[in-house]
């Protein structure tokens, strides 16, 4: 059973980033935002503080064991994203690692102000929202392709699983 509800957690995690996605867009395109979309958005920012290391901001409050094992199970996963987004960064400009740590701390503030400008950082344009986007969205697809063996988590998951999933044998038939 714990595997179970540890892949009903990733599945919520996955769920999650989706929707945070979608309210980025949304917002970019001067949509107000629910209290649906304020929950998700502010779960989404404090997820990705405790999932990325290098975000170097202290949490003003403390996150629970559970947010935590979920942000423990899905590093491998938000870091991988990133390569796979890496040619994205180059074109909106970022060509350091300090610019894509920048861009990453932005984000992740402008997901717990909910697009809002505040001390410390700015409001996202419309290509960083974009390009926020889409790093959730890459996420939230790679947690399901993690999770898509038949509802349990795989024994042994590597980078390649991640790069050609149809290319190893973790490969699901559809019907």
């Amino acid at each position: 059973m714990e595997d179970l509800g540890m892949t009903a957690k990733l599945f919520e995690t996955s769920s999650n980033l989706q929707l945070a996605s979608i309210w980025l867009k949304r917002i970019v395109e001067g949509e107000q935002v629910d209290s649906e979309g304020k929950e998700v958005l502010t779960w989404t920012g404090k997820f990705l503080y405790e999932v990325d290391w290098s975000s170097k901001i202290p949490q003003k409050t403390s996150v629970g064991g559970g947010l935590a094992l979920q942000a423990t199970s899905v590093r491998p996963t938000f870091y991988s994203s990133l390569i796979r987004i890496a040619p994205k960064f180059k074109e909106a400009g970022m060509k350091t690692e300090e610019e894509i740590l920048n861009f990453l701390r932005c984000l992740y503030q402008n997901l717990l102000t909910l697009g809002a400008p505040g001390k410390g950082h700015k409001k996202l344009k419309y290509f960083e929202s974009k390009l926020g986007a889409l790093l959730l969205h890459e996420i939230s697809e790679s947690i399901l392709i993690q999770i898509n063996n038949n509802g349990f988590p795989r024994t042994s998951i590597s980078l390649k699983d991640e790069w050609e999933p149809s290319r190893n044998e973790f490969n699901t038939v559809i019907s």
